[in-house]
């Protein structure tokens, strides 16, 4: 699991490698919460508002743009991810979650994806979750945390909880490796997060 978020002047090596941006912002369709506010039950939530495109171009930037690529290629991390990554999966999901809105313990699998570059295809599998969060407490935001159990969820004491912060990108393994997670439930505010996935040659 990894979180790291990069400010303009922190000096970051990753920040300061990146491009400056040459495109637009997508331009996604009207975002509808067409989904009410489910309470807390002990089944796991997954019908939260949210929405999913499919948005190369968008993936294209975020792995290029913002020093993400040159991030996981560096000498200490890039062994990690099952591969060389070769970019971000182009399956776009945008979560939003209310007050009183959770995601109950669960496990992230993989998937085999096509990514395209330049005149060719190639086949690829997403081996670690990229979330992007959008919101956080200064945003009016609490709650919210995602939260991994190493062991046991019924052992607390080694949960790993994460605070939701606006620009953090978080990375955590998925498939075989998958640790149990979380997201805990929002108690005041809106959280949302863009979701992604690094993708290594299959």
């Amino acid at each position: 699991m990894c979180a790291k978020k990069t400010k303009p002047g922190s000096g970051s090596k990753a920040l300061s490698s990146a491009p400056a941006p040459t495109a637009t912002p997508p331009s996604w369709p009207p975002f509808k919460p067409a989904l009410p506010v489910a309470p807390l039950t002990p089944e796991p939530l997954t019908e939260f508002p949210r929405k999913v495109v499919q948005d190369a171009a968008f993936a294209q930037r975020l792995w290029e743009e913002t020093g993400l690529q040159e991030a996981l290629r560096e000498e200490g991390v890039k062994g990690l991810w099952d591969g060389e990554p070769i970019g971000l999966n182009p399956n776009i999901r945008i979560y939003r979650y209310t007050k009183g809105q959770f995601f109950d313990a669960h496990y992230d699998d993989w998937n085999p994806v096509s990514l395209s570059q330049g005149s060719s295809t190639i086949a690829a599998k997403t081996t670690w979750t990229l979330l992007l969060y959008l919101t956080s407490v200064a945003d009016g935001c609490t709650g919210g945390e995602t939260v991994f159990y190493p062991f046991d969820r019924r052992v607390t004491r080694e949960e790993v909880a994460v605070a939701p912060e606006t620009g953090m990108v978080l990375l955590h393994k998925h498939g075989d490796e998958c640790m149990l997670h979380e997201g805990r439930e929002v108690t005041a505010g809106e959280k949302w997060i863009i979701r992604t996935d690094i993708c290594v040659p299959r």
